[in-house]
């Protein structure tokens, strides 16, 4: 608990009190874990210190389109806690993931009252404003090689092996920026044709990294 708290401090540049502190739960999550499920009732805020999840948005098509890849500093509940609603979004770790649990007691009788943390959740939403405004005009207006360069951009320095960047399935991928597998695929093999990427399996490794954000047009899912 001592070196979670301190890894929030650091990371929040935000320190709790020892009361506060014997409130809070540590959260670990696996790969692949649900984090948090749409139309579900939060229970707290949720305050990443270590790993990664995606947040996505279930379309009437049953897929799930990508909003968001997360990392430390990334805050979950903050706006459900604000307007007083269900979940909006699904979230599920990309990695195993360590949150500081912060439940809605001691976020009503305690922390709402300190400006710190007041400043400290609201720092948080502008910045999702800010990200969820840009990514919903890419995600409605932009072509698929752009919003397949932003994923691959996003994520190409986790989950590398030698030199390959591990990727979801085509199909997975397809879904999450809201495309087919075939186009994925097309895109993909230009991409090799013009050796910008090289493929083996599941694995992907960015030879030109420059000119792929290039093509990401500087967008990034997070």
């Amino acid at each position: 608990m001592k070196t979670a708290v301190q890894q929030f401090k650091n990371i929040y540049q935000y320190s709790l009190s020892e009361k506060d502190q014997i409130a809070i739960q540590v959260l670990s999550f696996k790969k692949d874990e649900s984090i948090l499920t749409v139309g579900e009732k939060v229970k707290g805020i949720y305050f990443l210190i270590n790993g990664s999840y995606y947040v996505t948005s279930p379309e009437i098509n049953g897929k799930e389109l990508l909003l968001r890849r997360c990392t430390p500093p990334s805050i979950l509940g903050d706006i459900e806690i604000f307007q007083h609603c269900d979940i909006q979004s699904n979230c599920h770790a990309t990695e195993a993931c360590t949150f500081i649990f912060v439940p809605t007691e001691l976020y009503e009788q305690s922390l709402k009252k300190d400006p710190a943390f007041t400043e400290l959740l609201l720092k948080e939403l502008t910045f999702k404003l800010k990200t969820c405004t840009t990514l919903s005009r890419v995600n409605a207006l932009s072509s698929v090689s752009i919003k397949l360069a932003a994923y691959l951009c996003t994520t190409h320095t986790e989950n590398t092996y030698d030199g390959y960047l591990i990727v979801e399935n085509n199909h997975h991928i397809a879904n999450l920026i809201g495309t087919t597998n075939r186009h994925v695929n097309r895109v993909l093999k230009r991409w090799e044709d013009e050796k910008i990427i090289e493929r083996n399996n599941e694995k992907i490794k960015i030879l030109d990294f420059e000119r792929l954000s290039i093509v990401a047009e500087d967008i990034r899912y997070k």
